[in-house]
């Protein structure tokens, strides 16, 4: 077998290029073709940091290749929702990733892929766009089907520079057999393959987790995710996808972690909080009295989740002089967990009455927003 294969991994920091074409000799994607693709990139490094593609398979949800972001710190990866464009910075909706499941059985060798998928729990929900459905029946998927593919990946081959508008390629899908005979035993039914008919067109660098998209009476359904191929994008050969029915019993199982809703229980002293309500001694929002500037007080809180789904903290911020929350709580929080947050205070003067609050914003839906109100004084 001839050393061919390579996964389409790439991270893309390259000045986006004002002309050219991704998923090589592709066609631009038409306005709202594929309103639920996400561009994967990294913040660390210099913009536009693409790492590949996903598809929003939940309001909360983004389903990606594996190799992608394995290994990657999840504080440094953000998703960009809402765009064909990867510099519309106006229209673009751009969210923080809280959590990457990889698939327990992910595994690469040799720039081959099994069960190469991964779930990004992302930092708020996405309430404007409607979610790509899974293709969950085999039967669906046939030898000879015409699918499309869409990505912001390479042009040319050698050349891993993004492309910045959206492109996309209408291919065909392939049997097993015909797989194996480029890639060898590795192709299981765990793979997908598809190559253009025309043998014109072909994901490259940077196209990694896009979506392989089927039509089903005029709806669309995510069938495939982009996951290895020639080292060369070569479009006379086949390029292996995850395939989706294989995966949508585990996929079903990410989106059930935030299917029910959640709810934000706050508690301090055994006592428990309300959202917005003033500062009192007996639960301990109410620091009372310090003697002297620098004079420290600590209190803990209990953080816990009482709803059914799980509940995340995408943001906690402190305001008013002296208050601040060291370290900050846990960012997911199962059904029935607690976490700890503890609120310090740092006397800043003499003889007055320091007010400040913590607001927590999170998936609560009926406390999306959750503001603790403090406060001290100094003597």
């Amino acid at each position: 077998m001839r050393r061919v294969i390579s996964t389409f991994l790439g991270l893309l920091t390259l000045l986006l290029p004002t002309g050219g074409q991704s998923i090589i000799e592709g066609t631009d994607a038409a306005p709202g073709e594929f309103p639920w693709i996400a561009g994967i990139v990294r913040r660390d490094v210099p913009s536009p940091g693409l790492v590949g593609g996903g598809s929003l398979v939940g309001d909360q949800w983004v389903l990606t290749a594996a190799h992608s972001v394995d290994g990657l710190e999840v504080t440094n990866l953000e998703v960009w929702l809402g765009i064909t464009a990867l510099d519309d910075t106006a229209t673009r909706q751009s969210r923080g990733v809280l959590a990457v499941y990889l698939h327990p059985d992910f595994a690469k060798d040799g720039g081959t892929s099994v069960n190469d998928l991964a779930m990004l729990l992302l930092d708020r929900p996405v309430t404007t766009i409607t979610p790509l459905g899974l293709v969950t029946n085999p039967a669906h998927l046939s030898t000879g089907d015409s699918v499309r593919v869409a990505g912001w990946g390479a042009s040319v081959s050698g050349d891993p520079s993004p492309t910045n508008q959206l492109r996309r390629a209408g291919v065909e899908l392939l049997s097993q057999a015909t797989a194996a005979m480029v890639f060898g035993s590795v192709i299981g039914s765990t793979h997908l393959a598809a190559k253009d008919p025309a043998e014109v067109a072909s994901p490259c660098v940077g196209d990694s987790g896009g979506p392989l998209v089927k039509s089903l009476s005029g709806t669309d359904y995510l069938a495939g995710l982009v996951s290895f191929g020639s080292l060369d994008c070569d479009p006379a050969l086949p390029t292996i996808y995850t395939h989706i029915p294989s995966f949508a019993s585990w996929i079903g199982e990410s989106l059930a972690l935030t299917a029910a809703p959640s709810s934000i229980l706050i508690e301090g002293r055994s006592r428990v909080i309300s959202s917005g309500a003033g500062s009192e001694r007996a639960n301990g929002t109410d620091f009372g009295e310090l003697r002297g500037p620098r004079a420290r007080r600590t209190r803990v809180f209990s953080l816990a989740n009482s709803g059914a789904g799980l509940l995340t903290v995408g943001s906690v911020k402190g305001s008013g002089r002296g208050f601040s929350v060291r370290p900050l709580p846990a960012p997911l929080v199962a059904t029935g967990g607690k976490v700890a947050m503890r609120v310090v205070f740092i006397a800043p003067a003499r003889g007055k009455r320091h007010k400040g609050q913590i607001q927590l914003l999170t998936n609560d839906p009926v406390t999306p927003v959750f503001l603790l109100r403090l406060a001290a004084s100094v003597r």
